[in-house]
């Protein structure tokens, strides 16, 4: 099937506000691409901070996707004037293969290594794998809101606690949590892509039986309440959910919300009192955030 690839050139501080003007008609969601250099097969890359990202999406060549190009022509040009959209013809392919040449380990220094499951890696001792491959969802450890993540899981979850992932994308923090010492874990995903990609890393990683995965979004049941909860999506996404979190967070649980830039932090803050979360702290990885509530 022909597809016509849409592009967005922006800079770094306008890449959450084109995502997001782009997935409202895109029907296979968004990539935010960031400038980086290859450093070699298996060697991952390194990303080049400061420069114009790239925003992806993928429109059927039909009536219905010429629509919807002219669609965000028109939005784009009223909301971002400087944004130039490109578009360039492709068949379907193997999207799962096409970057496996520099998505290699990534370590960012603590008690989990994110492994490509197509890599073999050694493992120091106490050190825990994640056997990974996102396909067409997010998460692969090399985003900074990622590795965010990993890291305050590290510090905040104790044995035995109760998960909630919100917008698991790839599975990776599920699978963290549970590795971390998790006993349940629920993993919910409006994408149903990213619910059968993170069913089969969670199979890979032998938690398929601990982490139930969830289609839709969130919506608070009768009785369940999870120990912590982590919600890396966007921060207009998190500010929507900011009130029903404490709906679904226990008495003594840890909140933590990332997808954030560090400029809209500052309106959390404001607005999580009014919610019920106090504030615990944040932490910072180049433009982008990790806030830690716990319950008012």
């Amino acid at each position: 099937m022909l597809w016509f690839e849409i592009t967005a050139r922006v800079p770094p501080a306008d890449a959450e506000g084109v995502a997001d003007l782009v997935r409202e008609v895109a029907p296979g969601g968004v990539t935010v691409e960031e400038p980086i250099t290859i450093l070699g097969p298996e060697m991952g890359f390194r990303v080049r901070p400061g420069e114009p990202v790239l925003v992806r999406a993928y429109l059927p060549s039909s009536e219905l996707g010429a629509v919807l190009a002219e669609q965000l022509r028109r939005e784009m040009q009223q909301r971002f004037p400087s944004v130039e959209l490109t578009a360039r013809p492709i068949y379907d392919e193997d999207w799962a293969v096409s970057w496996r040449e520099f998505f290699g380990p990534v370590d960012y220094g603590g008690r989990i290594v994110v492994v490509p499951t197509w890599v073999d890696h050694p493992l120091e001792e106490g050190r825990i794998a994640i056997r990974l491959d996102p396909g067409q969802a997010f998460g692969t450890g090399h985003h900074e809101t990622t590795r965010l993540c990993l890291a305050a899981l590290e510090t905040y979850i104790r044995p035995g606690w109760s998960v909630l992932d919100v917008g698991t994308g790839s599975g990776i923090l599920s699978i963290a949590a549970v590795k971390l010492g998790a006993a349940n874990c629920v993993a919910i995903d409006v994408d149903p892509i990213a619910v059968r990609v993170a069913g089969e890393n969670c199979a890979a990683n032998g938690v398929a039986g601990i982490i139930e995965l969830r289609q839709g979004k969130l919506r608070p049941q009768p009785g369940e309440r999870f120990d912590l909860v982590v919600a890396n999506i966007s921060t207009p996404a998190n500010l929507e959910l900011l009130p029903v979190f404490p709906q679904v967070l226990a008495a003594d649980g840890v909140l933590l919300l990332s997808g954030i830039l560090e400029a809209d932090a500052e309106q959390f803050r404001g607005e999580a009192p009014g919610c019920g979360l106090a504030f615990l702290e944040a932490r910072v990885e180049n433009d982008w955030c990790l806030l830690a509530f716990g319950r008012g």
